[in-house]
C-alpha cells in the first residue's frame, strides 16, 4: 500500500483532465505531488526536472506542445463563438418568419375589418 500512494499523480492528472482544469498546471501539480509523496524535496524535484530537460531531447517536446495547446484552446473558443453567432442568426430568422408572417396576416385581417366598417358606413 505504501508504494501505491506514489501513484497519486496519475489520479491527479485524471481528475484534472476530467474537470477540465488547465492542462499544464494539472501536469505540473501532479509531478510535484508525486515527487513529494515519493520523499523528494522541492529542490530535488526541480533539479531532477532541470537535469532531465538538459540531458533529454524529448523534454523539448514539452516546450513544443505549449503553443499547440494554446492554439487548440483558442480554436475551441473561436468555434464556440461561431456556433453561437450562427444559432443566434437562425433564431432571428425563425422569429422574423413566425412574427413577420403573423403580422402580415394580422394586417390583412385588420384591412378586411376596416373594409367592412367602411362598407357599413357607406350604406
Amino acid at each position: 500500500m505504501g508504494d501505491a500512494i506514489k501513484l497519486v499523480g496519475i489520479v491527479i492528472v485524471i481528475i484534472g483532465f476530467a474537470l477540465k482544469f488547465d492542462t499544464l498546471a494539472t501536469v505540473v501539480v501532479a509531478g510535484i505531488v508525486t515527487g513529494l509523496v515519493g520523499g523528494m524535496s522541492i529542490m530535488d524535484i526541480l533539479s531532477t526536472l532541470g537535469a532531465a530537460f538538459l540531458t533529454n531531447r524529448t523534454a523539448t517536446l514539452f516546450i513544443l506542445t505549449l503553443p499547440v495547446i494554446g492554439i487548440c484552446e483558442r480554436m475551441d473558443f473561436a468555434i464556440k463563438l461561431l456556433i453561437l453567432s450562427e444559432v443566434s442568426r437562425v433564431q432571428q430568422q425563425v422569429v422574423y418568419y413566425l412574427f413577420g408572417k403573423s403580422f402580415v396576416q394580422l394586417l390583412q385581417h385588420f384591412h378586411y375589418v376596416l373594409e367592412d366598417i367602411h362598407n357599413l358606413s357607406v350604406l
